[in-house]
């Protein structure tokens, strides 16, 4: 797996037992042996492999970070992230809840809906997009832009949008 910029949706991966090619801060397992947010729970943290890359804005070494990954998930960089997927032939998520697949809607060709993330929407887009991806991987039905799922529970919604084209 592919994450950009979201810690969390890492560590949720990682606890799945994928690999994981983090972009972004550097992170390694140890980080994740000493996250309160979830080893103090009483979660067991397995061994796992996390490949680290810091995040750039050359196009060419974004390439090279995410090949070979089945999907990436995006949390910052979306819009260089975006290309590399599909020129690489990359099912591609950006910090929302739908996939851009490399033969269908292109990231660049919708309106990306502003949302403004408090904790617990963040927490519950992470653990939907693993969810999503995981549904992937098995063949089973996903959303596909320029459907999108958006989670905003400061409103307490969870809603299906279409995504508006931009031509």
């Amino acid at each position: 797996m592919g994450v950009v910029g979201s810690r969390l949706t890492a560590e949720l991966f990682v606890r799945k037992g994928f690999t994981v090619k983090y972009v972004g801060d550097f992170y390694t397992p140890n980080d994740a042996k000493i996250d309160v947010t979830l080893s103090g729970c009483g979660y067991d943290v397995p061994d796992a492999y996390i490949i680290s890359y810091p995040l750039v804005d050359d196009l060419r070494e974004v390439k090279r970070q995410i090949k070979g990954c089945d999907v990436v998930i995006a949390h910052k960089s979306m819009e260089i992230f975006s290309k590399a997927c599909y020129d690489l032939g990359i099912p591609f998520m950006p910090n929302f809840i739908t996939f851009f697949l490399p033969d269908s809607v292109r990231f660049w060709e919708v309106e990306i809906p502003t949302i403004d993330y408090d904790t617990l929407t963040y927490t519950v887009t992470c653990a939907l997009q693993v969810n999503e991806t995981v549904k992937l991987l098995k063949g089973e039905e996903v959303t596909i832009a320029p459907k999108a799922i958006i989670v905003d529970l400061k409103d307490d919604l969870i809603r299906v949008i279409n995504l508006k084209m931009l031509r």
